[in-house]
């Protein structure tokens, strides 16, 4: 295996002894900012999983086009915005490429309520995926200059809150907006639009993302603001150093997206999964359903994070991928247990014990890359990262769950679908992330050594 040369624990992420990490506070305000713009983002992308029942109603759209609007268009998108955005991250103003990105993705929600076809749907899916690809890649590379490895796994894990508040909230407000909005019916602004409900809810929810997108420039770039230039490398010189790790990261890459595959088609297909199994209404499935993701993941996230920082400062340098190894496996006959039970109110809550135990996968695997990679690549490791899960995970998953539910008869059977993904991906992920282990020890006893 190549030795990478990195830093010391409390080092310059650039490799030079006189670089400082500011000071905690705004490294604090980042992860403030970049949460508020994670919590936004998810919003945007699965405020969909809520209407799907009214836009198939309106525009006749089938299974297999449902599951091909929530990901593939949205992850295909994704995946070919990420390369590019990972170069301009490492070459140019990251706030600056983040707020570009806010305000892609904000345009593409909106242009959802307006979306009269798929093809036009699908455009408005595939701006969402385009403009999303910056947030991942760009807040890792940022955070991992405010803080040194020991103490880099709590910010992350805050960070990655956003991804499941941000489900939780889409959740939310959707259903409160389908309480003021009816989605089947039509309204007329004005006398000059005429819009199905579920387009204004679209238009409300993308629209304010065009100012929040602000606030990324309230963020300071320690690369500008201290003046360290960073070695301008492409991606073939990414590409030497993965395959001279690629016992590291092809199985911590696979292990990522098999687990995101669950988590992504549990998201899409479980306000579905409620509504005819269990007969709740869109307001009912809302709120409910989005507390019990918020809530588990909001008390997970964290303690995920602070265990993680523990073990790591004490030198246990594979904690990061044996933590998340052991919670995936033992979340495994939690997500079974979600579709077995018969009482929706007994099925909530496991959903929160789920996110609650399996949490650590949004950001612990996300953790430790920017730790081995150089500094001068973090855009790009990010970046070929989201470029797979947009394929994998975010494009396949709910496709992978609409084709099982057909192969089980359809309809009812979603339930089945869900609970068997779970059952044979979640346990294949975890064995995955072991398998890095060793390598992972190796590359932290490498740099240690230099």
């Amino acid at each position: 295996m190549e030795r990478i040369s990195h830093p010391t624990a409390d080092q310059s992420p650039f490799g030079a002894p006189e670089f400082v990490y500011p000071p905690e506070w705004q490294g604090w305000f980042t992860v403030g900012i970049l949460t508020t713009l994670m919590t936004l983002s998810v919003l945007d992308r699965n405020l969909l999983s809520l209407l799907v029942i009214p836009i198939q109603a309106d525009l006749g759209f089938s299974e297999i086009q449902m599951g091909a609007l929530m990901g593939l268009a949205f992850g295909l998108f994704f995946c070919l915005g990420a390369l590019p955005i990972g170069w301009a991250l490492d070459r140019y103003s990251r706030p600056f490429v983040i707020w570009a990105g806010v305000t892609v993705w904000s345009i593409g929600t909106m242009a959802c309520g307006m979306a009269q076809n798929f093809w036009s749907f699908f455009a408005a899916r595939a701006t969402i995926g385009t403009g999303e690809a910056v947030l991942g890649p760009g807040s890792q590379s940022l955070l991992s200059d405010f803080f040194p490895p020991k103490r880099l796994a709590l910010p992350m894990a805050v960070y990655s809150t956003g991804i499941k508040i941000g489900a939780g909230v889409s959740l939310a407000i959707g259903g409160a907006l389908t309480l003021l909005i009816t989605p089947g019916a039509t309204y007329n602004l004005l006398g000059l639009v005429t819009l199905r409900g579920w387009q204004a809810i679209f238009l409300i929810v993308g629209a304010p993302g065009l100012l929040v997108a602000f606030l990324a420039f309230t963020i300071r770039d320690p690369r500008i603001s201290q003046r360290r230039a960073v070695p301008k490398v492409g991606y073939a010189d990414y590409a030497r150093v993965v395959m001279a790790n690629w016992r590291f990261v092809v199985p911590h890459h696979l292990g990522l997206v098999l687990v995101g595959i669950v988590a992504v088609g549990l998201q899409a297909w479980m306000p579905t999964f409620f509504e005819r199994v269990h007969g709740l209404s869109t307001a009912q499935i809302g709120p409910s359903l989005g507390l019990a993701i918020t809530v588990g993941t909001v008390i997970g996230l964290p303690l995920h994070g602070k265990l993680v920082d523990h073990w790591f400062s004490r030198g246990v340098t594979d904690a990061h991928l044996r933590y998340v190894a052991a919670t995936t496996l033992i979340a495994t006959p939690v997500a079974i247990a979600i579709f077995t039970v018969s009482d929706p109110g007994h099925a909530l809550a496991l959903v929160g014990v789920y996110f609650l135990i399996v949490s650590g996968y949004l950001s612990l695997p996300l953790t430790i890359l920017p730790i081995v990679m150089p500094a001068e690549m973090r855009g790009k490791a990010a970046s070929v990262v989201v470029a797979i899960n947009g394929v994998l995970a975010l494009g396949a998953a709910p496709l992978l769950v609409a084709a099982v539910t057909e192969a089980l008869g359809g309809g009812q059977a979603v339930g089945q679908s869900l609970m068997l993904c779970s059952l044979v991906i979640l346990p294949l992920s975890a064995l995955l992330f072991w398998l890095a282990l060793p390598s992972v020890r190796s590359i932290m006893a490498s740099r240690t050594e230099t």
